[in-house]
C-alpha cells in the first residue's frame, strides 16, 4: 500500500522526489498546494477506497510523504 500511496502523491506533485525524500515538506517546497491537497484526498478515496475528510486532518499532520503514508495506512 505504501508504494501505491507514494505513486499517487508523485503523480499529483508531478515529481518523483516524494518517493526518494520522504521527509521533504510538501507545502513549503511547493510540491503541493491547497488545491492539490484536496485532489490528493480525493485520489486516495477513488483509488484506494479510503475516505479522508479535509476537516479530520491538518496540513501539518501530513506535510511530508512519510507522515502522509502513515496517516493513510492508519485510516485503512
Amino acid at each position: 500500500m505504501k508504494e501505491d500511496i507514494l505513486e499517487i502523491l508523485a503523480e499529483l506533485c508531478e515529481d518523483e522526489v516524494v518517493k526518494e525524500e520522504e521527509d521533504v515538506d510538501l507545502f513549503e517546497s511547493g510540491l503541493l498546494d491547497s488545491l492539490a491537497y484536496l485532489e490528493l484526498l480525493m485520489e486516495i478515496e477513488n483509488r484506494l477506497g479510503i475516505t479522508i475528510s479535509p476537516s479530520e486532518v491538518s496540513k501539518e499532520d501530513i506535510n511530508t510523504p512519510a507522515k502522509f503514508v502513515a496517516f493513510v495506512m492508519d485510516k485503512a
